[in-house]
């Protein structure tokens, strides 16, 4: 029922197998987790959606399961999942539910549950949730302890205005931003914290709607040619920001219409923060980020030198979430565009309007154009790929370990060295000069191999030597 992002599925009104979302199963999961909130003697939810065609129908049904079992239920409209995030501590709930489907197709949607702080709810809470939705366990409350439901207003504003205090943000360079919300949940806030901020700005496929008609959701390069072109040519913008479905991911283009790879926004943002923060360098104590295994390591290329350890952890914000909270990190993302700075969002979520603030607040102390400014963060080299297995299995540990014992031998004779390997999540082995990593699916029969090296040729030969190694002990689907 839950995967790496909580629920998604494809929308439909009535489907008796489950393998689509529907409201009947709204109301059940709304009962299920009143149920899962009151065995802790908590009952105070936040729910907010995003601009979906199909996100009313699946709020209505949740609310109806949430009150049905003796909830308070604040609703909180059409807003952003880093907005859901921040309110669920504003608002002093007990669990924040955010209807969305994210960066998908405008026929999926989905859920994703928030905890205090806005982290992300842990896989053993989504299992007990769970659990109590396939067995029916639901808690059963008479007609007079029912629950409640309130609509709280103006939400929005309270986030802009509580990211541009945190962040002390004060304008000092004559920047000029086009935006692009993609007719997703960004619309209305994205716009408003520029407007609020000083700074001047044009608007690019702002007006919220769920069939999503100016482009598709996901902020990918295709997707975004005609932001990254109307940049390029205008001679007047600096900077590009665009926003998935329900704004958790934003990506930048710098003022020559490029994409900049997230995680060298994110390295920069960091570094920024170290020297701000941290000018001393004996004052550099216990300091960490938390990134996945598939990104790119320019983040321990550039952080590591100033002090900075950098944890890696399984795919998805919610692990890059826990990771931080547990050691303490100051920031974290992923290569998604994805962004978590709890001490400037208030929250443990991820947050690209904290992203904007805090990338043109560090902008404004230098005077060069951002494509020189991150001259200074290299770009490494990357490729994936994919190997589809003959026969579905389960990986192990010692499956891992086994292609470990034969990869890492060829790749010394190759020249490389000074390894360190992590199981976090399939097998990444970092060395001199790239690093790769090797990753069953989980759904489906594919192997995939992620690779980067300091230059082209680096990476070609780490990725063929991937190669070979999978397809010398795994049965692979011939290509030809």
């Amino acid at each position: 029922m839950f995967g790496t992002c909580g629920i998604r599925k494809i929308y439909s009104s009535y489907d008796k197998s489950e393998k689509t979302f529907t409201p009947s199963m709204a109301v059940r999961l709304g009962l299920a987790l009143g149920t899962f909130l009151d065995m802790q003697g908590k009952r105070e939810v936040i729910i907010g959606r995003d601009v979906r065609t199909t996100s009313k129908a699946i709020e209505y049904a949740l609310v109806s399961g949430l009150m049905s079992s003796g909830c308070k239920v604040f609703t909180i409209g059409m807003v952003t999942t880093p907005t859901l995030c921040m309110s669920i501590d504003f608002l002093r709930a007990d669990l924040g539910v955010m209807i969305t489907a994210s960066h998908n197709p405008p026929q999926y949607i989905g859920v994703k549950l928030f905890g205090p702080g806005g982290l992300g709810l842990s896989p053993e809470e989504e299992q007990s949730i769970e659990k109590i939705y396939q067995d029916r366990s639901f808690m059963s409350k008479a007609w007079y302890e029912q629950g409640s439901v309130s609509e709280v207003q103006r939400i929005n504003e309270t986030h802009v205005k509580k990211i541009l205090k945190k962040t002390k943000f004060k304008a000092t360079r004559n920047i000029k931003v086009l935006v692009d919300p993609g007719n997703g949940s960004g619309s209305h806030i994205g716009p408003m914290l520029l407007n609020r901020m000083g700074l001047k700005y044009i608007t690019l496929n702002s007006q919220p709607d769920g069939t999503f008609p100016g482009r598709y959701s996901e902020p990918s390069e295709k997707n975004l040619k005609y932001l990254r072109h109307f940049v390029a040519t205008s001679h007047e913008i600096d900077l590009g920001i665009a926003f998935d479905g329900d704004a958790d991911r934003v990506v930048f283009v710098d003022e020559t219409g490029l994409i900049i790879e997230p995680i060298r926004v994110l390295t920069f943002l960091a570094r920024e923060y170290v020297k701000d923060k941290y000018p001393d360098p004996t004052k550099r104590i216990n300091l960490s980020v938390a990134t996945p295994v598939n990104s790119s390591g320019v983040i321990e290329h550039v952080l590591e030198p100033l002090g900075v350890k950098v944890y890696r952890t399984k795919v998805g914000d919610i692990n890059v979430s826990l990771t931080m909270n547990e050691h303490h990190g100051f920031m974290g993302g992923e290569n998604c565009g994805v962004y978590i700075q709890p001490e400037f969002s208030g929250h443990n979520g991820p947050d690209t309007l904290m992203a904007i603030v805090l990338l043109l607040k560090y902008l404004g102390k230098y005077d060069v154009k951002i494509s020189e400014l991150l001259e200074e963060i290299p770009e490494f080299s990357y490729s994936k790929g994919e190997l589809h297995l003959k026969h579905d299995q389960i990986f192990s540990l010692e499956n891992y370990k086994n292609i470990r014992d034969e990869l890492i031998p060829l790749l010394e004779n190759s020249g490389f060295s000074s390894f360190q390997e992590t199981y976090v999540d399939g097998l990444h082995i970092r060395f001199n000069s790239g690093w790769i990593l090797i990753r069953k699916s989980g759904t489906t029969p594919i192997m995939r191999l992620t690779v980067e090296g300091h230059n082209d040729a680096v990476a070609s030969k780490i990725q063929e030597i991937g190669e070979k190694v999978i397809k010398k002990l795994i049965d692979i689907v011939d290509s030809d």
